[in-house]
């Protein structure tokens, strides 16, 4: 008997149908393992981020999503492979191209005015004394054009990738000019998503993307020099 998996299922089926999750020890018996196997498997699915697991609450079901379980790859993946970050930036560049006239038009005029906000917001930190870098910002720029998307496999990796993103843009301490360039570009994306011109908006998107991926093939070769 695979245990790992009848554990899996049973908290699965539990989820679907919205019903609480036993005690440990009631858990053994219903799967017929131990009690310390039970334990071990609740901590795997724990870490997975698929249940929460608390003295005096018992264990109960999240909302799922595979952001969790793909952070984790990540993190770990990128200690094996340190070139897996730019793998995902790839994919969620793609991603972000190909999905771009399923999402743009689904924007409200509330949305539009989100991105108007995120990138005043963003210039403001980049002519700031000191300068900083409008890392959150850029984030929430591109998860609000993608935010009504049904699609929850492709938004754990768009997010994942921001999470990721953060933390190897405040690494990278990008120039002032270029920064400015970036966030140029996120404003005539939202002045075409205003004007409901998606093909317009597609094309400075593309360009942006071309902007960094140039930029990150200049950091990669000066690493070599």
């Amino acid at each position: 008997m695979n245990t790992k998996s009848d554990l899996l299922d049973y908290l699965a089926e539990a989820q679907r149908a919205k019903s609480p999750i036993p005690s440990i020890a009631e858990l053994s018996k219903v799967l017929g393992i131990s009690v310390a196997s039970v334990r071990e498997q609740l901590e795997v699915a724990r870490t997975l981020g698929f249940v929460d697991v608390k003295p005096k609450v018992g264990i109960q079901s999240r909302v799922f999503s595979m952001n969790q379980l793909l952070e984790l790859g990540v993190t770990f993946g990128a200690k094996v492979q340190p070139d897996l970050p730019e793998a995902l930036r790839d994919l969620r560049k793609h991603l972000e191209i190909s999905y771009w006239y399923e999402a743009a038009p689904l924007l409200t005029s509330q949305d539009v005015q989100s991105l108007r906000d995120i990138v005043a917001g963003a210039f403001n930190l980049i002519s700031g004394e000191p300068m900083r870098i409008p890392e959150q910002e850029h984030r929430d720029f591109h998860l609000t054009i993608f935010s009504h998307m049904d699609n929850p496999i492709v938004k754990s990796i768009m997010e994942t990738f921001w999470k990721s993103n953060e933390e190897m843009e405040r690494a990278q301490l990008p120039e002032q000019a270029y920064l400015e360039q970036v966030w140029s570009y996120h404003q005539q994306i939202t002045e075409a998503l205003e004007a409901r011109d998606f093909e317009r908006g597609f094309q400075w998107l593309v360009e942006h993307m071309d902007l960094v991926k140039q930029r990150k093939k200049t950091e990669r070769s000066q690493r070599f020099e």
